[in-house]
């Protein structure tokens, strides 16, 4: 695993557990991290034809709050960031 790598992961009811890798060299704040990570799992879930599963996707709203930017640009190549899709923001 490369130094530049971070683990993303789903913190949500029905999507807890998916897990992609990111190089941090390539984004520049949380958004484009979050963006990135809504849109792989669209692609999956689109390419899969989980078309419900599709709908409530659209219905969330992902955010990050327990890491900034400059946090997960600190972080061990190992330390998970999950990716919350709670009503709490």
């Amino acid at each position: 695993m490369s130094i530049y790598t971070r683990k993303i992961t789903a913190s949500s009811k029905l999507f807890f557990g998916f897990t992609i890798d990111i190089d941090i060299r390539y984004y520049t704040n949380t958004d484009e991290i979050i963006n990135h990570f809504k849109n792989e799992l669209l692609n999956v879930l689109k390419e899969n034809n989980f078309e419900v599963l599709c709908e409530e996707f659209n219905k969330l709203n992902f955010h990050i709050h327990t890491h900034n930017f400059d946090e997960i640009l600190m972080l061990n190549p190992t330390d998970i960031i999950y990716i919350c899709e709670c009503s709490c923001c």
